[in-house]
């Protein structure tokens, strides 16, 4: 009896942990999946973000762990759907991807939850650039990027200074606009504010200028009267290298007509003969420096001074003064090749001025006395040419220096149609009641002769210059 006893309690004993052993083996494991999505930025609260799901088709008792930012997300309990707690929370510039862990109780692991945020906002970044000073007009300095997609309207809200850029509307590429204002002695950053019309922020444009050693040319008169002295100093070019910037000349028309000290960058006169206005109006020069990055032109002018022989006030200057400022013109012809000193009967007219400056008085008097006629004086008086009426009959001194210069008048004349300066010339200058004086251009020699001799007329003019 006690064997069957114990044999039963042994088997119940066996058939128990058969039972168990079959139950843990048999037990079913439970596993929730991750959830990664991708909304845009600034949702609605309560907007569902996604569902976690599960390998079972049981109830499962969901929960939020952790998540980052906090407060962001809250899950169904029941059915593992996710929503938006706190909308401020989903914004882009913030926090572009939003993190969750959670969990079932049901379940043996924890599913991460992954939300990344598109950005709707359009931002525009800045730009900052460094180039040389000196670029050219059109060239491109940079583009504005920007994160938004479709059509854009960049444009310059403002620049400093004025001017300086333009801008692509479509591109937002920017480029020199005025060059000169790329200076970096005078704007060594300019600045700008760029809008594309849908952005949030407007970007900051800074241009760096990087200074360039150039070659400039000192403030002075870039001018120069004709007929200067060799040596004499025209002006000085500069250079903003540190030590000595080696000036040279490149090239000069007409060639040599200049000089530079390579140190100093001092111009002087090398060929006084080409600084002639009637020859070269201009000298035309450009000049280097050591490591400069530039070349000046350089132009100057060469202004003409009243000289004998020039054609002039009217007629060929004869005779200029010390200061250069007055003078004397004769007419490019004779006004007459054969009349008398007076009209009619002889008078004492009282034209006895010999110097220079006295002729025009002379004349006056002649004609006074004598009025109109075909004599000497009133041919002066009564000519018009080129414009001018103050012609007179010259007096014995101004008569002679028409006589000393003639070989360069008389080349100024043929010049330019007339005719030489030749044979004997009445002067305005009485000697008395029947003589009057003139010159010979054959050796110069004055004499007093009766009125009535039919000698040539060459009438002159007074100039002056001031």
């Amino acid at each position: 009896m006690k064997k069957a006893i114990k044999f039963t309690s042994l088997l119940i004993l066996t058939l128990l942990i058969t039972i168990y052993s079959c139950s843990d083996d048999d037990a079913v494991i439970i596993n929730i999946e991750n959830l990664e999505v991708t909304i845009d930025e600034n949702p609605t609260i309560g907007q569902i973000i996604g569902t976690i799901q599960s390998d079972s088709n049981g109830a499962l008792t969901f929960s939020i762990d952790t998540q980052t930012p906090s407060g962001a997300l809250s899950i169904d309990a029941n059915t593992g759907e996710l929503t938006v707690v706190d909308a401020s929370l989903f914004d882009f510039e913030t926090n572009p991807t939003i993190t969750a862990i959670v969990s079932a109780v049901e379940a043996s692991n924890t599913a991460t939850v992954t939300v990344n945020l598109n950005n709707l906002e359009v931002t525009l970044q800045d730009l900052a650039v460094s180039i040389d000073e000196n670029p050219t007009a059109g060239q491109v300095l940079g583009t504005i990027v920007s994160n938004g997609t479709g059509t854009l309207n960049y444009s310059l809200m403002s620049q400093t200074p004025n001017g300086a850029l333009s801008i692509d509307a479509n591109s937002g590429e920017l480029t020199v606009a005025d060059a000169t204002l790329f200076d970096f002695e005078t704007n060594p950053i300019i600045t700008a504010s760029v809008s594309d019309g849908e952005a949030t922020n407007a970007a900051t444009v800074t241009i760096n200028l990087a200074n360039v050693l150039e070659v400039t040319i000192q403030e002075f008169d870039e001018s120069i009267d004709e007929n200067p002295s060799n040596g004499q100093v025209i002006g000085t070019i500069t250079s903003d290298a540190v030590g000595n910037p080696n000036f040279s000349i490149v090239s000069q028309t007409p060639a040599g007509a200049m000089a530079i000290n390579s140190s100093t960058g001092e111009l002087t006169v090398a060929d006084a003969s080409l600084f002639d206005h009637e020859i070269n109006q201009f000298v035309d020069a450009v000049i280097a420096a050591d490591d400069a990055m530039n070349l000046t032109d350089f132009e100057l002018e060469i202004d003409n001074v009243n000289e004998i022989g020039d054609f002039n006030y009217g007629g060929v200057i004869f005779w200029v003064n010390a200061t250069g400022d007055e003078g004397l013109v004769c007419t490019i012809t004779d006004q007459s090749f054969g009349t008398t000193w007076s009209e009619g009967t002889n008078l004492v007219t009282g034209a006895n001025g010999t110097a220079t400056g006295t002729g025009e008085a002379n004349t006056n008097l002649i004609v006074s006395n004598h009025l109109s006629g075909t004599y000497a004086a009133w041919l002066c008086a009564a000519h018009n040419e080129n414009g001018y009426s103050d012609w007179f009959l010259p007096s014995q001194d101004e008569l002679n220096e028409l006589y000393l210069n003639r070989a360069t008048v008389n080349t100024t004349l043929i010049a330019n149609g007339g005719t030489e300066v030749s044979a004997a010339y009445w002067t305005s200058t009485e000697a008395n009641l029947n003589e009057a004086w003139y010159q010979t251009f054959t050796n110069g020699s004055q004499f007093s002769i009766t009125k009535t001799l039919s000698l040539k007329v060459r009438a002159v003019r007074a100039w002056t210059d001031f």
